[in-house]
């Protein structure tokens, strides 16, 4: 019986080794994937094509991509001739970028895999350089100076959400949407919103709005309210290619609704804000949610502030 036990224990031992072999080996394999980057990454960073091909796998960035590229064909037109590419960059830098092109790349931003593209490291393919010395201008941004001091602008998104942390700046705002709220609807410029426009020009936080441009799915309010002001508190000749983004010169004929993400039912709230608005009252104040996200209405409501220091200030 103790042979028997001696020789199945033997048995046991011979049917283990194996098993703990392929462990020991599965276990080695993954430490060494673990230590070694995977391919198309240089210091954590994509190569472009690699990330061109995780952003098709993921049907919202695939989707919001094809909108991108047909949004911004203006400005990438020549992107594809090599030097011809180059000079398109270089021209691109001295004309303002459609803002649905700027909003399409926001969309994009938005998605899982887009921000990769916009950092991704384009290697030795001079097209793809091409492409990003292009689009830089369009990239709404968020650090570093005011408007086009960089070659780059601000998006108003952006901007508002810079006025808003600050405390001067959000008591500025807060009382142009007192005595501005006539604006909204066309109606009238009174000698009061005049006066709150001034007061903001000397708010250092404020002019960050100069020559931010109009994007997000508040882009038409934005613009309207921007096209309102310059004729009832300015002229018409005050009204120019100013926040709307677009590029001088140049027609946009593109339309917005075939690449903006169709907005979420609105709330009874923000009809009610809107009503106040339009009736010369301030709106009752709401807590952004978590997160940092402000209510539709808010982000509405700053973004009218945004194109009254950008028409004086431009």
């Amino acid at each position: 019986m103790v042979a028997a036990w001696r020789g199945g224990g033997r048995c046991l031992r011979t049917a283990l080794l194996p098993r703990l072999a392929a462990l020991g080996l599965r276990l080695l394999l993954l430490l060494l994937g673990a230590a070694s980057p995977p391919p198309g990454v240089h210091g954590r960073r994509l190569i472009c094509w690699q990330a061109m091909l995780q952003c098709q796998e993921e049907p919202d960035c695939g989707y919001a991509y094809s909108q991108y590229a047909e949004a911004c064909a203006s400005v990438l037109v020549a992107e594809g001739d090599g030097f011809a590419a180059s000079a398109a960059a270089s021209s691109s830098n001295r004309r303002r970028c459609p803002s649905h092109c700027i909003s399409a790349l926001i969309q994009l931003n938005h998605t899982r895999r887009g921000p990769a593209l916009e950092d991704c490291d384009c290697d030795q393919d001079e097209k793809c350089r091409a492409t990003k010395r292009a689009i830089e201008p369009c990239l709404p941004r968020t650090s570093g100076g005011v408007g086009g001091a960089g070659g780059g602008m601000i998006g108003c998104t952006e901007a508002r959400r810079r006025c808003e942390w600050d405390t001067r700046c959000s008591v500025a705002l807060n009382r142009y949407m007192m005595y501005c709220g006539k604006l909204f609807n066309g109606v009238r410029c009174t000698q009061e919103c005049r006066d709150v426009i001034k007061d903001m020009l000397v708010v250092p936080k404020a002019l960050l709005l100069n020559d931010c441009v109009c994007d997000g799915l508040e882009r038409p309010i934005c613009e309207s309210v921007k096209e309102n002001m310059a004729r009832l508190c300015f002229g018409a000749e005050a009204l120019g290619p100013g926040s709307s983004g677009a590029s001088d010169g140049v027609l946009d004929d593109y339309y917005e609704d075939d690449y903006e993400e169709e907005p979420s039912q609105p709330t009874r709230n923000y009809f009610d804000d809107m009503a106040a608005v339009a009736g010369g009252e301030a709106p009752y104040p709401r807590k952004p949610a978590e997160g940092g996200t402000a209510p539709v209405a808010a982000w509405t409501l700053l973004s009218v502030a945004s194109i009254l220091l950008l028409l004086l200030l431009s």
